[in-house]
């Protein structure tokens, strides 16, 4: 089994269940902040997409994520209340699923470089490899972000219903 396979498994859980958190989300949605400090929905869904793109860059893999999506959702950048900066929700939420789906495919195969730094030097401190970073984007990071975007649904009263709206892990 390789280094990658157990957090490929659990990328590809993490994205079963992202499904719901992206259900009935719109454009409407994208600059919503729903209480003071809950980031918005589309920040969360372009930074959980851009972040994902860096995880397969680590594994040699091309962008899928338009370039320019970078000055708005890499790390250090905060969410907008303005939502015509943001692409269309659909278009964020395509991006997502096509990011996370190619990286829980492609990582089991990487065997190269996963030894090498961090590329991303703020992270080093506690992934200080590119295997420990890529591995925590496609779990620890993936949930985390996820869990706000349930977060914020509630707080926004998106899905609200119970039933089928709700997230089970």
């Amino acid at each position: 089994m390789s280094q990658m396979e157990l957090p490929a498994s659990q990328c590809r859980h993490l994205l079963s269940l992202a499904d719901a958190a992206l259900k009935d989300l719109e454009d409407s949605h994208r600059a919503l902040e729903p209480s003071p400090g809950v980031k918005t929905a589309g920040w969360l869904v372009g930074h959980l997409s851009v972040t994902g793109d860096f995880a397969r860059k680590l594994c040699g893999r091309p962008s899928i994520c338009p370039v320019e999506w970078r000055a708005s959702f890499s790390p250090g950048t905060h969410p907008s209340h303005d939502s015509g900066v943001y692409p269309p929700m659909a278009a964020l939420r395509d991006a997502l699923r096509a990011v996370y789906t190619d990286l829980a495919e492609s990582a089991p195969s990487v065997e190269a470089g996963l030894d090498a730094p961090n590329p991303y030097a703020p992270a080093r401190g506690g992934f200080p490899t590119a295997g420990a970073f890529l591995a925590y984007l496609m779990t620890g990071h993936f949930a985390y972000h996820l869990g706000q975007l349930v977060a914020w649904r509630g707080a926004a009263g998106v899905g609200r219903g119970g039933g089928s709206d709700t997230i089970a892990a």
